[in-house]
């Protein structure tokens, strides 16, 4: 049956809403043809800024994301197999300028996840197969992408900060289990023969290392090629609570089984001399007459030319006493964690550095742009290849 609308309206005051609000529907549906609507865009931006946002669902900002909320929700191997329509892809050139502010809002959101969930084997396949992808040569147009990140619980942005061209890997905020956080530059030289991939997994507990890390990774000059970055606590658990302890579910660097390692172990197959560089940090309290920073390669029986050559550079260009392990220190040497025994058991030819910066000297970094540039002069590396390591070492090297 059709409605007229002449005599659903009893007075001619309510025939003009009538029309008015037709005559809105259809501008507003003409204005949407041709181009890429950003209402939803604008929305995420008010509501960013502290500006109330206009009829937010409680769903996802993705209607076709699967949903990981919660270990009870459907299994991940429906969303590898789901026969909902995909969103349209997105123009060519795509990217959304952002400030570094608002780049920070986004990888580390407030609040932040309230608890971790461990991933499925099914989402562990896609988030592998979309990191590979992800850091492949050419650097793909991110639509390109957009199947394997809706099977893997992220969504793929392409942002414009400081400069820099970026694709990032984040989860939706309704659907978050702190998976981590992952941008790769586009204009970096994929050919480089030492790419490197910065890493800050210790976000919430060693402060400001991710503060530090992003500052890094936005410098510009094709360096770091990529940046990964935790975002939960390292010891909140799968109920909520926080519970320090080893090997915590949420640790990226004690749990092997974490997307971060995940994504470390792809980034090492389609860049096998890559170098990984994570950044941490430690209190003085236990140690107050101790170093300012700790350079290791997590390995307990050797340096190696690398760290020795980092270890070094710190110590002139910051002024700093810096310990190498395992020749100056016996602590804080990574000798369990994850991505360092990801890189050794490579058989050489990736390297690990792995930093461990005093609280103090964190502060100075942050506030100093002079002892950023110089942190970050002492982590590009050398073009030369060095031996690896100083020292004979046993046939059974442990890792």
């Amino acid at each position: 049956m059709t409605t007229d609308l002449r005599t659903s309206c009893p007075s001619g005051h309510a025939r003009s809403l009538t029309r008015a609000r037709w005559g809105a529907l259809l501008l507003l549906a003409v204005g949407c043809q041709g181009r890429a609507c950003r209402c939803g865009d604008q929305q995420e931006r008010d509501t960013d800024a502290g500006r109330p946002a206009v009829a937010r669902s409680t769903q996802s900002d993705r209607w076709d994301m699967p949903p990981w909320s919660g270990p009870e929700d459907q299994p991940a191997s429906a969303a590898l197999t789901s026969e909902r329509p995909r969103p349209p892809a997105a123009p060519l050139d795509a990217f959304t300028m952002i400030d570094p502010t608002e780049l920070r809002h986004r990888l580390w959101t407030e609040p932040p996840p309230p608890f971790y969930i461990p991933p499925t084997p099914e989402r562990v396949a896609a988030f592998e197969a979309l990191m590979r992808g992800l850091l492949a040569t050419p650097t793909p147009e991110p639509e390109a992408l957009g199947d394997l990140a809706w099977a893997a619980g992220y969504e793929v942005h392409a942002w414009y900060v400081s400069g820099q061209r970026l694709l990032a890997l984040v989860e939706p905020r309704t659907h978050q289990t702190g998976g981590g956080a992952y941008l790769v530059r586009v204009e970096a030289d994929a050919t480089a023969a030492r790419p490197v991939i910065l890493q800050a997994p210790h976000a919430f507990h060693d402060l400001g290392t991710e503060r530090i890390a992003l500052a890094l990774a936005l410098r510009g000059s094709g360096w770091p090629r990529a940046l990964f970055v935790n975002t939960v606590h390292r010891y909140l658990d799968t109920d909520g609570e926080r519970r320090e302890r080893d090997a915590a579910p949420a640790d990226p660097c004690h749990n092997p089984d974490h997307l971060f390692s995940v994504a470390t172990a792809a980034a090492l197959d389609v860049l096998p001399r890559a170098e990984v560089v994570q950044i941490h940090g430690f209190s003085e309290d236990d140690d107050p007459l101790g170093p300012a920073a700790v350079v290791s390669a997590g390995d307990r029986v050797a340096a190696t030319a690398r760290t020795r050559e980092v270890a070094d550079r710190l110590r002139g260009a910051l002024g700093i006493d810096v310990a190498l392990f395992p020749e100056d220190r016996t602590r804080l040497g990574a000798t369990s964690n994850a991505q360092g025994r990801l890189v050794r058991a490579r058989g050489g030819a990736a390297r690990f550095v792995h930093l461990e910066l005093s609280h103090e000297l964190r502060r100075r970094i942050q506030r100093d742009a002079r002892a950023l540039a110089s942190l970050a002069d002492a982590l590009r590396p050398d073009l030369r290849d060095p031996e690896e390591s100083l020292s004979l070492t046993p046939p059974a090297r442990p890792l």
